[in-house]
């Protein structure tokens, strides 16, 4: 089923190559520049998911969540941490800022699939 997906990423090449994936796939995308962003189009687009790369920096992505999560729909969407960074201590920054999901990249379709079928269109 087609979701309703908003992807925070500073890196426009991560960028188009996630969001074409997301289309292929059939799903509806919006962008934010990055996570400092993604609250303010997360209004506006209303997402059933949001993938926030957590890249540059950290604590943009971190703050992001938190924002997100403070929406009036904040809780129905689902919060995806998108990184390069796998360690326990990153597992547990993601989960004590909300996040529903935490995925080291490079991420495959088949995962994406997965990850996104745990939603409601």
């Amino acid at each position: 089923m087609s979701k309703r997906i908003l992807i925070a990423d500073d890196n426009g090449d991560a960028l188009a190559g996630l969001a074409n994936l997301l289309n292929e796939m059939g799903h509806e995308v919006a962008f934010a520049a990055g996570g400092a962003q993604a609250a303010e189009v997360a209004q506006q687009f209303a997402p059933d998911v949001v993938i926030v790369d957590l890249g540059t920096p950290v604590v943009e992505g971190l703050a992001a969540a938190r924002s997100l999560r403070a929406l009036p729909n904040g809780y129905a969407m689902l919060l995806v941490a998108l990184t390069g960074w796998g360690q326990p201590q990153h597992r547990e920054m993601t989960q004590a800022a909300r996040f529903d999901v935490h995925l080291v990249k490079p991420i495959s379709a088949d995962q994406l699939d997965f990850i996104l079928s745990m939603t409601q269109p």
